[in-house]
C-alpha cells in the first residue's frame, strides 16, 4: 500500500513539474524547389520530398549564430513594423473613402429630398391664351372631381360653373345677384364645399360661387379668386408652367 501511494505521489510530482515547465514553440525549416525558407510548426505540414532536409528549432533564427540571429530578428522586426505601418495606411485610406463617400451619400440625400419638398410645393399649370389654368381638387359629401381655373387676382370669390358643381352635390346656402367681368349680373348660388386642395394648400369648409355657363365649351371650369390666393404666397414660373406656393407661417 505504501509502495502504491508513493508511486502515485511521484506520478502527481511529475505531472506538476511538467505541467510548470515552460512550453516553448518549435519549428520546422525546409527550403523548397524555388529556393524559398519556410517555416512550419508541425513536422506534418513539411511536404514529404522535403523531409529528409528538415532542421528543427525552438524558435525561428535558432539555427543561425548570435549576431545573424539579432540582426535577423531585427530586420525582421522592421519588415513586420512597415507592414504594420502599411496595414494601418490602408485602415486611414479605407476609413477616409468610406466618410466620404457617406458625405457624399448624404448630400445626394439631401438634395433628392430638397428636391422632392420643392416638387411638392409646385403645381403643373396650363399657360395659354394669357390664362392660367390651375387644376384644384374638389371633395364634398363623399364625392371627389379635378376642375381646372383660372387663376384670377381680380375676382373677389372662387367661381365654378353650375355644370361642374353638379357633380359634387354642393348644397346651397344661399342666392343671389353676381356682377360678371363684362358688367351684368346674373343670378348665382353660394355653397360650400367640405375640402379645396391646390397642390400642397388646403382649405377646409370653403365656400364658393356657382354661376350658371352658357356658350361654347371651355378647357375650364371657373376662376380661382383671391378669397383662396390670399391665403398663400405664390410665384408663376412662365417658362415652366409651374406655380411654386410657400406657405405662411401661422
Amino acid at each position: 500500500m505504501k509502495r502504491t501511494r508513493g508511486r502515485l505521489l511521484f506520478f502527481i510530482l511529475i505531472v506538476g513539474l511538467a505541467i510548470g515547465l515552460p512550453v516553448r514553440a518549435e519549428f520546422y525549416k525546409y527550403v523548397d524547389k524555388e529556393g524559398r525558407t519556410v517555416y512550419v510548426d508541425e513536422i506534418w505540414k513539411v511536404p514529404p520530398e522535403y523531409v529528409n532536409q528538415v532542421g528543427r528549432y525552438t524558435e525561428k533564427f535558432d539555427h543561425l549564430s548570435h549576431d545573424d540571429k539579432a540582426s535577423a530578428i531585427e530586420s525582421e522586426q522592421g519588415r513586420q513594423q512597415e507592414i504594420d505601418q502599411e496595414n494601418q495606411r490602408r485602415i486611414q485610406d479605407r476609413l477616409a473613402e468610406i466618410q466620404q463617400a457617406t458625405a457624399l451619400e448624404q448630400q445626394r440625400l439631401e438634395e433628392l429630398n430638397q428636391r422632392q419638398r420643392s416638387r411638392a410645393m409646385e403645381t403643373k399649370v396650363v399657360i395659354a391664351n394669357n390664362q392660367i389654368l390651375v387644376p384644384v381638387e374638389f371633395r364634398n359629401g363623399g364625392l371627389e372631381a379635378t376642375a381646372r381655373l383660372v387663376l384670377d387676382t381680380g375676382a373677389t370669390h372662387t367661381m365654378l360653373h353650375r355644370g361642374f358643381a353638379a357633380g359634387l352635390n354642393i348644397v346651397t346656402i344661399h342666392r343671389g345677384q353676381t356682377k360678371l367681368a363684362g358688367g351684368q349680373s346674373v343670378l348665382s348660388e353660394v355653397g360650400r364645399v367640405e375640402l379645396l386642395k391646390v397642390g400642397p394648400v388646403l382649405a377646409k369648409d370653403f365656400a364658393v360661387v356657382i354661376l350658371p355657363f352658357e356658350g361654347e365649351p371651355t378647357p375650364y371650369h371657373g376662376l380661382l379668386g383671391m378669397d383662396f390666393l390670399s391665403r398663400v404666397d405664390y410665384a408663376v414660373d412662365f417658362e415652366n408652367q409651374t406655380i411654386r406656393w410657400k406657405l405662411r407661417e401661422p
